[in-house]
């Protein structure tokens, strides 16, 4: 049976549609059922499943998390090439980058996302820039941050391996001497059909890589470190996703970006309603958004446009991968009702749960002198602030929660993501030990312990805390939801863990 020649039938494309767009939020519509076809056909014929059936019934089974990522980076165009689209790179280098770092001077720090990096040249290309406009760049704390759905492509990004044609912009031809070095095929092995340049380390180490689904709505968030943006880059992303998935993803970018920061889209995303919270820039062949408090207006006879997509439907809800709390695993992993909102703490958790830190802070804030014996009011205000970027705040709040009470589980795990984020990782290491030092079966302190392990270099330690929380997830179903973790089911979890594990295997052999 040859696989990729097979022929997939409308109730298969239908079928198939819907297993992506509830599970990533990928959109193919009957326009682009042929797109969904070949990514189907692709994915099927590096299964060793016998059809269609069965490759489906994998796909829904928790096991199938490997078959999954596979057909989506099938689906997802990862194509991509160093300073990609002239007019917004000559905007950057030559206006938005040099008023950030103005901006910044005196804190000497940048915080940086390209959303749907592909195989890393967009936020490669940044870090570049930088290095020719801050002599001092060393001196200064810079965060770019790359994120993507496809795994595949995300591999390559860590690697920095790319060919001639990664290069065929001007300016990319012109800085290739300076920020890469030859790959020899006897260096690799391997035969080329063409060249292959690797980047300097230096460049490197500037950028850290991670799984994100935009649609998920894990974001902004402490946790993903997706707060506090000087810079957002989503070009030719939002393209996979239904119109009111993108107005989603488009308020969550502004939440996440600083006051005065700056988006930036692909040329064909541009439409005045979906960026209207936004003020648009003109620049010579580029269009750029920033967030200044003053949405740009719409032309009169365009009113009805706003009022029609203020009435738009509530994008789909996606799964996240990450976790943002944990909560104690005493309790039966079983869906929680939702509390009743008689006081202001309640009132405070209801309003994280559905991702309105500032107001739960502003709901907490005004009583915390008042609350000296209570730990879980300070806990909740801590993460809170944890949420907004407020470091400094949520460390105090959590740690007075933990002189009330040295059990506080949720305290010290916010705690340490906190520490994580000030860069002061042996305490963050610290920190989340006295989660499993309480609870030592909570899958996420082990969790959340592996990544501190990881992003300090200690690989053994980080596979040992990842098999932990694996094992400890196998006594519980997988459609059970984890408490404190904002929904996430033992069997998300477990997908997670599994994708981890073979993404660190790759990281530490490159290393």
């Amino acid at each position: 049976m040859n696989k990729s020649a097979l022929t997939i039938g409308y109730g298969d494309y239908l079928r198939y549609s819907q297993l992506v767009q509830e599970r990533c939020g990928l959109h193919f519509p009957l326009k682009k059922r042929a797109d969904l076809e070949a990514g189907v056909r692709q994915a099927f014929a590096a299964s060793t499943c016998a059809n269609l059936e069965e490759y489906y019934r994998l796909l829904l089974d928790q096991d199938g998390a490997v078959e999954m990522d596979r057909l989506v980076n099938a689906l997802t165009i990862s194509e991509t090439h160093f300073f990609r689209n002239t007019g917004h790179f000559d905007a950057l280098y030559n206006h938005v980058l040099p008023q950030i770092i103005a901006r910044r001077r005196s804190m000497r720090t940048l915080r940086i996302w390209s959303a749907g990096c592909a195989s890393g040249e967009e936020p490669y290309s940044i870090a570049m820039m930088l290095r020719e406009l801050l002599p001092d760049v060393d001196q200064w704390s810079i965060t770019i941050l790359g994120t993507d759905v496809n795994t595949a492509a995300l591999d390559r990004a860590r690697k920095a391996v790319y060919s001639d044609w990664a290069f065929r912009e001007q300016r990319a031809k012109q800085w290739r001497q300076r920020y890469f070095d030859p790959v020899s095929e006897a260096e690799t092995g391997r035969t080329f059909k063409s060249k292959r340049y690797k980047l300097d380390r230096q460049v490197r180490q500037m950028v850290n890589f991670g799984y994100l689904n935009l649609a998920s709505g894990h974001y902004p968030s402490y946790a993903t470190n997706t707060t506090l943006m000087d810079l957002i880059l989503c070009r030719n992303v939002t393209i996979y996703f239904t119109e009111p998935v993108t107005a989603a993803i488009i308020d969550r970018f502004y939440e996440a970006l600083t006051e005065n920061g700056w988006l930036i889209v692909g040329h064909s995303e541009h439409s005045l309603t979906t960026y209207r919270r936004f003020q648009a820039r003109n620049f010579p062949n580029a269009i750029l958004y920033q967030r200044t408090g003053q949405p740009t207006a719409l032309p009169a006879d365009w009113d009805w446009l706003a009022a029609h997509k203020a009435s738009t439907p509530a994008p789909i809800t996606v799964t996240p991968r990450a976790c943002p709390t944990p909560g104690s695993d005493t309790a039966p992993l079983k869906p929680q009702p939702e509390p009743e909102q008689t006081d202001p703490l309640e009132q405070a958790r209801n309003l994280l749960d559905k991702g309105d830190s500032e107001g739960a802070r502003a709901l907490l804030l005004p009583l915390a002198e008042s609350q000296t014996d209570h730990a879980p009011f300070y806990t909740t205000l801590g993460q809170a602030c944890a949420n907004l970027g407020l470091w400094e705040q949520a460390e105090r709040w959590c740690r007075q929660a933990i002189q009330i009470d040295k059990l506080a589980l949720e305290a010290y795990y916010t705690l340490a993501l906190v520490l994580q984020h000030q860069g002061q990782l042996d305490q963050a290491i610290d920190a989340m030990k006295k989660v499993i030092y309480i609870n030592h079966k909570n899958a996420l302190g082990h969790f959340g312990l592996a990544d501190l392990y990881r992003n300090n270099g200690q690989w053994p330690q980080a596979q040992k805390s990842l098999d932990n929380a694996r094992r400890l997830l196998e006594a519980h179903d997988v459609q059970d939801i984890i408490p404190g973790s904002g929904g996430i089911t033992v069997g998300r979890l477990r997908e997670a863990i599994i994708r981890q594990q073979q993404q660190w295997s790759i990281e530490a052999e490159t290393r």
